[in-house]
């Protein structure tokens, strides 16, 4: 397995997502861990191989959440490529800057086409977060947590952006086990969607005419819809496991990358552990 394929895969999300929030969220563990002052953990998962395929890779991610500051709510938290430091002390509101590393398209991908285009390089990303959580006072292990994150590319690869909007419940069903449901939306600007869904006429050229000449206009990119569990073996201990669908929408949905090559029913699962203290 390439480098490329190794790291890409770190950005399943999904089961560390269930340990410290959502790829595009930087919350807590969903185990009443406000007491807590640091998390650390690993991943392992399947993603698709690039936006769009229809074909999947698996792989592996480490993941931390660090208490900056006794007592307080300022942490930095590291999920998989993307970095978000906390620096509002508030048990409600949280803000900051967040740094992501977006992983491009290689010609060494599955799809025979696709393949033969331009490759994408990855690229860094910079920008800030802002986000709440309402937590059940009778329970604190009952929790809302949303979040707005917005992207560019500090990288010079597709010199756009990109912003995101995330919630997710926590429930208790057990003394042991969590539950969590969530659901989001992706926003990109012309540049990025005519960076990963486009095709211009020497990618058109490269395919020997397979791929049509297309471009792509901002809109939304995809929704996102989450399930999982969350299982404390300890206090110190924790596993989880989940599901995440993303279908792709508007103009990156019909890109003949993926409706002719692809596919716009976009599935990501993992399964994470985590220790904490």
């Amino acid at each position: 397995m390439s480098c490329k394929r190794k790291l890409l895969s770190v950005f399943f999300a999904v089961a560390c997502a269930l340990l410290i929030g959502q790829a595009a969220q930087a919350q807590m563990l969903p185990f009443d861990l406000e007491n807590m002052d640091n998390a650390v953990g690993v991943g392992i998962g399947m993603m698709p191989d690039y936006q769009g395929s229809n074909d999947y890779m698996a792989g592996g991610a480490p993941f931390f959440k660090i208490t900056l500051a006794p007592k307080t709510d300022y942490y930095a938290r590291l999920l998989a490529t993307d970095l978000q430091v906390n620096i509002i002390n508030s048990p409600v509101f949280r803000f900051g800057p967040a740094i992501n590393y977006r992983f491009g398209r290689s010609d060494d991908v599955e799809d025979d086409v696709v393949k033969h285009m331009k490759e994408i390089d990855g690229t860094v990303e910079a920008g800030a977060f802002i986000g709440f959580q309402l937590v059940d006072k009778d329970n604190p292990r009952n929790r809302f947590l949303s979040q707005i994150e917005f992207l560019g590319d500090v990288g010079g690869e597709y010199e756009g952006w990109n912003i995101a909007l995330s919630a997710n419940y926590y429930f208790q069903v057990h003394k042991a086990v969590d539950l969590i449901v969530g659901a989001g939306i992706n926003y990109a600007d012309d540049n990025y969607m005519e960076t990963y869904f486009g095709v211009d006429q020497e990618d058109s050229d490269r395919t020997d005419n397979i791929l049509p000449v297309y471009e792509a206009d901002a809109g939304f990119l995809m929704a996102r819809v989450n399930v999982g569990a969350v299982m404390h073996l300890s206090y110190q201990w924790h596993i989880a496991a989940g599901v995440q669908y993303r279908p792709l929408l508007s103009d990156a949905a019909d890109s003949p990358v993926v409706d002719d090559r692809g596919d716009s029913n976009q599935w990501v699962a993992g399964l994470g552990v985590a220790y904490t203290w």
